[in-house]
């Protein structure tokens, strides 16, 4: 058996890596938000379906019933002199006409 490459000299060979930068780039942050509103909706989720915020007052043991001071209000009197107050008469025009046109 023969080799057929044998006595050819290797090739030299050059690569070239291109590296394209001016495509889009995405950042993390979509993933940050979509963790942040899931971690929301698990915390409702389990405060509105857990009965966490239906607990009655009796179950907890809170008190509504307070007792109140009673306020006495004393009487007070106020006497308003009468005041007498004179008037002039005035004429008074009761025509539909608008205060512009009057002369």
């Amino acid at each position: 058996m023969t080799d057929p490459d044998r006595g050819v000299p290797p090739r030299d060979t050059e690569r070239t890596t291109i590296i394209h930068t001016d495509g889009e780039r995405r950042g993390g942050s979509g993933v940050l938000i979509a963790v942040v509103v899931i971690v929301a909706l698990i915390i409702l989720g389990y405060l509105f379906l857990g009965g966490g915020l239906n607990r009655a007052a009796d179950e907890v043991g809170v008190n509504v019933n307070v007792d109140t001071p009673a306020v006495q209000i004393p009487d007070v009197n106020i006497n308003v002199p009468d005041i007498d107050v004179d008037l002039p008469e005035v004429d008074v025009d009761t025509k539909d006409e608008p205060a512009e046109n009057k002369s």
